[in-house]
């Protein structure tokens, strides 16, 4: 009786665990990016796109204005404002996937890909990479049928 029991609650015991790690993988699988580490995305591909987001004239803003300009992404826009009388600077236009900080560049449809943007997207996300079929699928959300790969540096 006493052996049956001591089975039954290692049973337990194993299946709370295995209960758990497939919670944790399943809470990982839908975990979303913040706002915050979005923008923290954003200012790191501007960088990479050599752009001073600390210039004065320089504004990086959220295109998400009470929803999602591109569903499934955060979107930003980085102008540079005229000092003279004339329009401002379209610069860049980024989605940044709200589930695996992938960074598009959406006019260019330029999917960027750099040693510090992987680091920050593994830290953020917790995913170490986007398969290519994802990248497919994230890039014809976009409308683009043929992404480009942005410059190395």
């Amino acid at each position: 009786m006493r052996s049956t029991s001591v089975r039954v609650l290692l049973a337990a015991g194993v299946l709370l665990a295995a209960g758990t790690a497939c919670l944790s993988g399943a809470a990982q699988a839908r975990r979303q990016l913040s706002l915050h580490q979005a923008h923290q995305i954003a200012v790191l591909v501007a960088h990479h796109d050599n752009i001073d987001v600390t210039d004065t004239h320089i504004e990086l803003n959220s295109m998400d204005l009470g929803m999602d300009f591109t569903p499934g992404f955060f979107s930003f826009i980085v102008i540079r404002e005229s000092t003279s009388p004339g329009p401002d600077e379209t610069l860049r236009r980024y989605a940044i996937d709200r589930h695996t900080g992938d960074v598009w560049e959406m006019t260019l449809c330029t999917h960027y890909d750099f040693p510090e943007l992987r680091r920050m997207q593994r830290a953020f996300s917790g995913r170490v990479g986007t398969d290519p079929g994802e990248l497919s699928s994230q890039g014809k959300r976009l409308g683009c049928s043929k992404p480009s790969a942005a410059p190395i540096s």
